[in-house]
């Protein structure tokens, strides 16, 4: 293969991020072809695009610095400047045969994890605003759906735990029962540390509701909530909810403000 098949086929490449492409991307690709990365063991195709692809939504464009080729390997240097947030460097070896892209492996620049990491935060923040409007609409289904498979709650009220998906479903069920009308609910203080597909969240949430029997519940408690990334989309897999309480009396604290 000549230089320039090679060049144009990388540079089609990464054009179809910039263009946010997937068909002109799927073209590139053989049937078998490998992704590996200090993220990834050769991934299939399928999973490639599950837990690459949502990436082209952050790319601004790749600046081409450098291609080499050597045999049926081609070697690329590019900076990636994202649409928000860090530009970072890579090196990426791409391998080439009958004009289809087999095999990539990329090798990460030094702030390749951090500008990673900030983009897996920005998910996470994404996903907790709009499980946020989910429960102020008092939404079932938009408030657990991002729950795991195994995901364990650590709630402020009985039982102890609980454990799986519909646990958390059966949970939102029932307190949203209890309010009459919309809730007022936000989160103060969201903190979110991300990477490498695991992330985690603390913050104070609040809730300012009308419940069915007239009273008016006002409330803050601690949250700390964990994430998976999973076939490239981010679940819950733990939750903790929290208030303190009065050692002198053994009650719980549920007049406190921040």
């Amino acid at each position: 293969m000549n230089e320039s098949h090679a060049a144009e086929i990388i540079r089609r490449y990464y054009g179809a991020y910039e263009s946010k492409d997937k068909e002109a991307l799927e073209g590139l690709l053989s049937d078998d072809f490998m992704f590996s990365s200090p993220h990834d063991d050769r991934i299939n195709q399928q999973t490639y695009f599950a837990k690459c692809w949502p990436f082209s939504e952050k790319v601004r464009a790749f600046h081409l610095e450098r291609i080499a080729e050597d045999g049926d390997k081609v070697f690329v240097l590019y900076e990636c400047e994202p649409a928000n947030g860090v530009t970072f460097r890579n090196v990426e070896v791409f391998r080439i045969e009958h004009g289809k892209v087999k095999e990539v492996v990329v090798y990460f620049g030094r702030k390749t994890r951090d500008a990673l990491a900030e983009s897996e935060a920005e998910e996470i923040r994404g996903l907790a605003d709009k499980r946020l409007e989910a429960i102020r609409a008092k939404d079932v289904e938009g408030a657990t759906s991002m729950a795991a498979l195994d995901y364990i709650l650590f709630d402020v009220v009985e039982p102890l735990r609980s454990i799986g998906a519909n646990a958390s479903k059966s949970r939102a069920e029932e307190w949203f029962s209890t309010f009459r009308g919309p809730i007022g609910y936000e989160i103060r203080d969201l903190q979110i540390t991300a990477a490498c597909g695991v992330g985690f969240s603390h913050g104070l949430n609040h809730v300012s509701a009308t419940k069915t029997d007239g009273n008016r519940l006002d409330m803050w408690w601690r949250a700390t909530v964990c994430y998976r990334k999973m076939d490239g989309r981010w679940r819950i897999t733990h939750e903790h909810n929290s208030v303190p309480f009065d050692v002198t009396n053994g009650k719980a604290s549920l007049g406190l403000e921040p």
